[in-house]
């Protein structure tokens, strides 16, 4: 006798998915086996950890606006750019503020997320760093050293993604956005046992 396989839907609000996406499975990346953010450890892989940090924030700024998440460059333009700077300049700390303008010789949404995205690399003058290895050259998260290029640390960029995550969360949680894409349902999870 086969056994029937049961499907078990589950859906998550978007407040759920960057609970479980960000926060935790992230989080879980930069800071694998229990590790926290106070632990300086030798990171596996770290190159590739950039980008779901970078994705995140254009999806934080989606979370942020009043348009629907399937708005499209199609459909707006500048939309894309506009939901990582907002995010940049409405969830993360002022430190970042520089880096959401045009005329920025290291403007994120130009020569971090585009070229990550599209390229898998940044443009030239941003440098991916870790903890472990920072202590070590004496660098630190989003200076510039050398005046020639920006340091990004990945568990410092990490902290501060985690930081937006939580204040968006804390803001639709608290009514202080308007939209009500914190309560949509947004993607869904299939267990198949």
């Amino acid at each position: 006798m086969d056994k029937e396989n049961k499907v078990d839907k589950i859906t998550l609000s978007i407040i759920t998915t960057i609970q479980t996406v960000i926060i935790n499975e992230i989080g879980g990346l930069v800071y694998p086996h229990g590790k926290s953010n106070k632990d300086i450890l030798r990171q596996s892989s770290p190159y590739i950890k950039f980008l779901p940090i970078i994705s995140s924030i254009e999806f934080l700024g989606a979370c942020y606006d009043e348009l629907p998440f399937d708005t499209t460059r199609l459909g707006k333009e500048d939309i894309v750019e506009k939901r990582f700077n907002i995010a940049l300049k409405n969830l993360f700390d002022k430190k970042y503020l520089p880096f959401t303008k045009a005329d920025n010789d290291f403007y994120f949404y130009k020569k971090l997320r585009c070229c990550m995205i599209h390229q898998l690399r940044p443009r030239k003058g941003i440098m991916f760093t870790t903890r472990f290895e920072s202590k070590e050259d004496k660098t630190e998260h989003l200076k510039k050293e050398k005046y020639v290029y920006l340091v990004l640390v990945l568990e410092d960029f990490y902290d501060d993604l985690k930081k937006a995550s939580e204040k968006l969360i804390y803001q639709f949680n608290n009514k202080k956005i308007t939209n009500k894409k914190g309560e949509l349902a947004f993607i869904d999870i299939i267990n198949i046992n």
